[in-house]
């Protein structure tokens, strides 16, 4: 009877839908898809698709809003309770393009970026509560929201050869200011001024980087913080938001003589965004995993120099403090090849370069004032992206490799597992070869969150692409993982067609199914046998 009560138990605790594959426990990214217990939110081609999915049998679209009337273009949902955001852009109506009548460019319609906050508590009439709106482009990737308070990063030209080619006289400042609407306010349109821009680095960038921090269950004017310069990509814990821009300096050859990497740290309180300090490190960043903060301490892996080019590279790994003042560091790591993949789990750090062979190094950051190389695995091919297993394995994902000659080419993709538990002695205990080419190809390889993961499961899953002919062979598949038999293909849910609106573009699960995502279709699978039992036309 005990046996019997705690599986029952442990059944209650089981996952029962899949979530966005995130960097920062506790801290969202935006994404193409979102689930709860009961609900799939997914955006298609200007359109939010809602679908009810608490019963797969009866499971269907319930509510769409088509966008394209206003000229939106979605890019990511955040959910949480019954409310529901969109980040996207509006792009230039075609209809108000720049006239001959126009005098200069600062009278040309621009292109918006913005939130749309719904109230979903009817999931099949969604209303709009809010909107805040602001000139500029969506910097991709440079959302998160953290409880319930949504930040974004937004990047404006500020048009400086128009404002070059006229004399003081001609201008009016009130063009080349930053303008936004927030409709809990007002739907008026107002100005940043001046006075209210930060210049923190006498940077020469022609942009405005504008920080916007909303609550989405209040009606309290968003917190918006405009910075000159620029920006590429955001690491962000529950506490702080980093914001790092790669820097290139050029000779008059335009051969990269040195890179760097520019920061800024802001304090992120209850939809407040608070300026905290800036650093600068040798060195340009991969992505957002080449950066973590651990206590107060903030680490970031870098590479000096073009690894395509005949110029010596290196690689880096900074530990900074609380001021973004290095304290610790290790330089010339791996030199001659490049940084393909990190992540920091606790006090060490496990890094991938590449040029031939695929060293995977580990890093010793417990005295954050001397780290320590600990040891080293090489093989053939490189790992984009590394996942945490457990605190003793990590998954890598990437490409085989092998060499022509002189030349080493791309071989495929594949799932490779490590084993960390000796520190100075890192081992690769299974690997499988992921797809039925070398010329497999998935969005995984640039965008984690393309893919789901369940330790509970066992699972890992994600799309891929193949040629069939003159078809494409467009599937997710699912990968079983255990430490005793490794990876093991669960099975592939697709189709092989020419149409691209057919072509998987995510896998989720809810409620025992799997769910896969194209423009077009949604299917809908049994998680145990993967049978298609349903397609929901969408």
């Amino acid at each position: 009877l005990q046996e019997s009560i705690t599986d029952v138990a442990k059944s209650d605790m089981l996952e029962t839908r899949s979530n966005t594959n995130i960097q920062v426990e506790n801290v969202d990214e935006g994404d193409i898809v979102k689930t709860d217990d009961k609900y799939i939110y997914y955006l298609s081609k200007q359109r939010l698709i809602i679908i009810n999915a608490e019963n797969a049998e009866t499971s269907g679209k319930i509510a769409e809003i088509n966008f394209k009337e206003e000229n939106f273009y979605p890019i990511e949902i955040y959910v949480q309770n019954n409310k529901l955001a969109l980040i996207g852009n509006i792009a230039y109506n075609e209809n108000l393009k720049m006239s001959t009548e126009m005098q200069d460019i600062s009278e040309a319609p621009k292109s918006k970026t913005g939130i749309i906050i719904y109230d979903i508590t009817d999931r099949s009439n969604p209303k709009e509560i809010r909107n805040v709106m602001l000139e500029g482009s969506y910097i991709t990737s440079m959302s998160r929201m953290i409880d319930e308070n949504i930040y974004f990063a937004v990047s404006e030209n500020i048009y400086g050869y128009d404002i070059s080619c006229k004399s003081i006289e001609e201008l009016n400042e009130n063009d080349y200011m930053p303008k936004y609407t927030d409709t809990a306010i007002s739907n008026e349109e107002k100005c940043i001024s001046y006075d209210k821009i930060y210049n923190l680095d006498e940077t020469e960038d022609a942009n405005y980087l504008i920080l916007v921090g909303i609550n989405i269950n209040g009606d309290n004017e968003a917190d918006i913080q405009t910075f000159l310069g620029a920006g590429t990509y955001l690491y962000s814990s529950e506490k702080n938001m980093y914001i790092a821009t790669n820097e290139v300096e050029y000779d008059e050859n335009y051969k990269v003589i040195n890179t760097k990497t520019k920061l800024m740290k802001f304090e992120l309180n209850n939809g407040k965004i608070i300026y905290k300090a800036k650093g600068k490190v040798e060195g340009s960043v991969n992505n957002q995993f080449s950066m973590d903060e651990n206590g107060d301490n903030f680490r970031i892996a870098t590479t000096i120099g073009e690894i395509w080019s005949n110029q010596n590279t290196s690689n880096n790994l900074y530990v900074l403090n609380d001021k973004l003042e290095e304290i610790g560091k290790i330089e010339g790591l791996a030199e001659g090849e490049k940084i393909y993949s990190v992540r920091y789990m606790g006090s060490k750090a496990y890094v991938v370069t590449f040029k031939q062979t695929d060293p995977f190094w580990v890093i010793d950051l417990s005295d954050a004032t001397n780290p320590q190389i600990l040891g080293e695995v090489q093989l053939p091919g490189y790992s984009v992206y590394l996942h945490p297993y457990d605190e003793k394995h990590i998954i890598g994902f990437g490409y085989d490799t092998k060499e022509n000659g002189t030349r080493v080419t791309n071989n495929g993709l594949k799932l490779v597992m490590f084993d960390v538990s000796d520190f100075t002695n890192p081992q690769v205990v299974f690997q499988i070869a992921v797809g039925d080419s070398k010329y497999t190809y998935s969005e995984l390889l640039y965008n984690h969150k393309s893919a789901i993961f369940s330790k509970e499961k066992g699972i890992m899953a994600f799309p891929i692409n193949s040629s069939s002919g003159l078809k494409t062979n467009s599937r997710a598949v699912i990968y079983k993982i255990d430490l005793e038999n490794g990876f093991s293909l669960r099975g592939e849910i697709g189709t092989i067609s020419n149409n691209y609106e057919e072509e998987v573009r995510r896998i989720v699960f809810v409620n025992g199914n799997y769910y896969t995502l194209s423009y077009s279709q949604v299917r809908v699978a049994d998680m145990d046998s993967l049978n298609v039992f349903k397609i929901i036309d969408i």
